[in-house]
Formats: C-alpha cells, structure tokens, sequence
C-alpha cells in the first residue's frame, strides 16, 4: 500500500478487505495492539452488546467483536492474515521487544521477506513485502 492509500485509509475510506475477527476478551485485544502503535477507531460501550472494536495504523484496518455469530464459539481462523506495510524492517524494529516473532524476519522461497506474530486470541498475523519474484512453480 503506498502513502496515498494509507491516508485515504486512515482519512475513513476502507481497504477492499477488511477481516472481522471473534475476541475472547476485546480490552485485552486493544491493549495488545495499542502495544504496537495501533489507534482505536471505534469501541463501543462496557453496556453495549455486542461490542465492537476498529483498530488502525499505516492504512492497515483491522475489526473485532465479542459475541460469536455463526458456528463458531470461540476465537478460531485455520490461516494467516498477510499484511503489506510500507517497510517491513522498520515495523519489525519497531516491535522488538514488544511481542514475540513466530518467525523472521526472512526471505521465504515464495520471494515475500515476512515475519510472523499471533495476537492474544491466536490469529497469525504476517508483514511482509515482495524482496524478488517469486520462481514459476
């Protein structure tokens, strides 16, 4: 995502997805994430049900809510959420120290230079940033 984009996000306009995600407990998710620089867009009310939590930083959007809708009663996602930020070594600079990287940063075979790290609720969230094509399969 370029500058533009990202102020175009931040300026309210959303990116083309945005994940809603279950949290077990939403004032341990927002401490998490303020940890590492994001912002709050909207919390709703201790009184109001369901609650409902927008996080943001550098065009990233990210959403959760506390109530499980649908099949699934617990916080739960099989894959890995792949977030593209302006600078990948920086954002993990950043974050040293802060929260424990699953892996890297690295260059995978895929040709994404990435690290990894889970949330409280265990979602894997990936940074990355394309370091060379990746080779035809």
């Amino acid at each position: 995502m370029n500058q533009r984009q990202a102020e175009k996000t931040e300026n309210g306009q959303r990116p083309k997805l945005v994940p809603a995600l279950l949290s077990g407990n939403l004032d341990r998710t927002q401490a998490f994430f303020h940890r590492l620089g994001f912002h709050t867009e909207h919390l709703d009310g201790p009184d109001q049900h369901p609650r409902r939590l927008g996080l943001t930083r550098d065009g990233i959007y990210l959403f959760f809510f506390d109530e499980p809708v649908g099949r699934h009663r617990s916080p739960a996602m099989s894959g890995t959420l792949y977030i593209f930020p302006p600078d990948v070594d920086a954002l993990a600079r950043e974050w040293q120290g802060k929260v424990r990287f699953l892996w890297g940063p690295m260059l995978m075979p895929y040709g994404l230079y990435e690290f990894g790290i889970a949330d409280p609720d265990g979602y894997y969230l990936a940074f990355a940033e394309r370091r060379h094509p990746a080779q035809p399969g």
